[in-house]
C-alpha cells in the first residue's frame, strides 16, 4: 500500500474515532518494518486535509523499533485528541 492509499486509510480510521469537538492530535504507531516514513505520511496527509475537518490536525509519530513486534509491519491510528 502506498502512502496516498494509507494516509486515506488511516483518515477513515481517525475519522472513526470522532466524537463532536474537533481533532487536535492523531497519534500513529509505525512499525519498524512498515517501509513508511513519517516524513512522507506527514506530506500526504497534509495534502488529503486540506479543507476538512482534520485540517490543522497534529500527526504525533511512535516509531517502534523492535522488528519482532507483533505490529512490526503495521501502520495504524492508535489515538485522536480532541479540544475540550
Amino acid at each position: 500500500m502506498g502512502p496516498p492509499t494509507l494516509v486515506q486509510s488511516l483518515l477513515a480510521e481517525a475519522e472513526s474515532h470522532l466524537g463532536h469537538a474537533p481533532v487536535t492530535r492523531i497519534h500513529i504507531r509505525v512499525g519498524a518494518l512498515s517501509n513508511i516514513s513519517p516524513t512522507s505520511l506527514q506530506r500526504h496527509f497534509t495534502n488529503a486535509v486540506a479543507g476538512s475537518h482534520l485540517d490543522g490536525a497534529e500527526l504525533v509519530f511512535h516509531v517502534d523499533t523492535d522488528p519482532l513486534s507483533a505490529d512490526a509491519l503495521a501502520v495504524r491510528v492508535v489515538g485522536v485528541d480532541r479540544s475540550t
